[in-house]
């Protein structure tokens, strides 16, 4: 197998894939803490930054007012430098006439302190006409922290909820991506020439029907690819025989020493020509029939009257003394007259050549099926030939041989013309000792 294909290929791709959705946690991580910090209060449940920081300073703003207020006998001044080393910020007494945001200034005067987030200072109203400044503050949202503190706490993140997302997807999925790997082996080695590939062992209700399809067709081209290849020998060697035969005519036509052993070899190249002639008519017919198909002419007919027509059209073909009898429902069915005719014709000459002394013909409609029935009392055929028998040029070794004339193609010819005909046509052992050969038509009821 191609190295694409092997599992370090997969592992490789799946540690591939583990990176890009860590990447893409990351990404979508830090966008959901854009969208849900931009969110209103009233939303989120959350309080905002500003009114949180706000409340949480109310407590020493009173502590620093308190302070200052004992010690009033000092200057400011003095008194702010004197708290100064209680503080890890600096506290700065701003000028008189500072000048300060609309919007701080508006927040002074209702609660007597402002923060201020573009500064990071909290702005205390000493009622004396000074303003302390406390800061600024080192406080810091996790969207304004320094970017390695965000990536650090991104990768974090993502990390979890990656493993996390990845052992659910690979539990949920790990039957279906098995079965699709599957699916896809197969697909390369049936490619790649070898038909009996298929894909086995299909758990996953989605890609079942899919290997259930790859399968019949895999199955369908093997039987297609082994049916030509017989097909192709067998008629190799039909050709071979008269071909022999004709040059075996051809160096005793040199050596012949009478006239009339001359136009006995003669007529035997002609023979031979006219069967090497009609050997390709036939072939190339049956071949043509089996590319193109059949366009089937379905006509209203009497089963009973159709029937010993067709009987009496063979009687020239049936042996002297030979018994034949017919068992044909009286009814009316639609059929392809033409192409029901050469089954039965087919079918009955291959009982006069090789039955002992009887044949029997049914022909009845079983629902919306016409069964046509040929018992003989032969010498049967062996159950592992019951198959070959229908393919073109095939003949049994036995008792069914070449001395009986035909190119094999006249059982081809029946099995063809029942699959056009949604049928199928089989044999099995006759009550009679010989062969039953069956053949079965799906009538139009239209």
């Amino acid at each position: 197998m191609s190295h694409r294909f092997s599992k370090p290929f997969y592992n490789t791709r799946i540690i591939t894939y583990l990176v890009v959705l860590l990447s893409l946690q990351c990404i979508i991580a830090y966008g959901a803490l854009l969208v849900f910090d931009a969110l209103p209060a009233s939303l989120t449940g959350i309080p905002d930054d500003h009114s949180i920081f706000h409340e949480s300073q109310r407590g020493t703003v009173n502590l620093l007012r308190l302070q200052l207020d004992e010690n009033s006998d000092i200057p400011i001044k003095q008194a702010v430098k004197k708290l100064q080393p209680y503080f890890s910020y600096p506290l700065t007494l701003l000028p008189p006439q500072v000048v300060l945001p609309h919007e701080v200034l508006a927040e002074l005067a209702k609660y007597g302190f402002a923060y201020d987030e573009d500064k990071e200072v909290i702005l205390v109203d000493l009622y004396n006409g000074r303003i302390l400044q406390l800061g600024p503050i080192a406080v810091r949202h996790i969207l304004e922290s320094n970017s390695t503190s965000l990536a650090l706490f991104l990768v974090i993140w993502a990390l979890f909820s990656a493993i996390i997302f990845f052992i659910l997807i690979y539990f949920a999925f790990i039957t279906v991506w098995r079965d699709l790997f599957k699916i896809r082996q197969t697909t390369e080695q049936i490619g790649e020439g070898n038909l009996k590939a298929r894909a086995e062992n299909i758990r996953s209700w989605v890609f079942k029907p899919l290997a259930d399809v790859l399968n019949n067709m895999a199955r369908h081209i093997e039987h297609l690819v082994s049916t030509n290849q017989t097909i192709s020998h067998a008629m190799a060697h039909e050709l071979r025989t008269p071909l022999a035969r004709m040059r075996f005519e051809l160096s005793m036509l040199d050596e012949a020493t009478s006239e009339d052993e001359r136009l006995l070899l003669q007529k035997g190249i002609a023979d031979d020509i006219n069967e090497l002639e009609s050997l390709i008519n036939v072939s190339l017919n049956y071949f043509k029939m089996h590319q193109s198909g059949i366009e089937l002419n379905l006509t209203r007919i009497s089963l009973a009257s159709w029937g010993n027509q067709v009987c009496q059209s063979v009687e020239l073909f049936k042996p002297p003394g030979f018994e034949l009898i017919t068992h044909i429902e009286d009814c009316e069915v639609v059929i392809d007259a033409g192409l029901a005719e050469t089954i039965v014709k087919n079918l009955l000459q291959n009982a006069f050549k090789y039955a002992a002394h009887k044949a029997v013909l049914t022909i009845s409609k079983k629902g919306h099926v016409l069964v046509i029935e040929v018992d003989d009392d032969g010498p049967g055929i062996p159950l592992a030939a019951r198959e070959s028998i229908f393919m073109p040029f095939s003949r049994l070794d036995t008792s069914r041989t070449r001395t009986t004339g035909g190119y094999g193609l006249g059982l081809a010819y029946v099995k063809l013309i029942a699959e056009f005909h949604a049928g199928k046509a089989f044999a099995v052992t006759s009550p009679m000792g010989g062969a039953r050969f069956v053949v079965t038509l799906n009538l139009d009821e239209k």
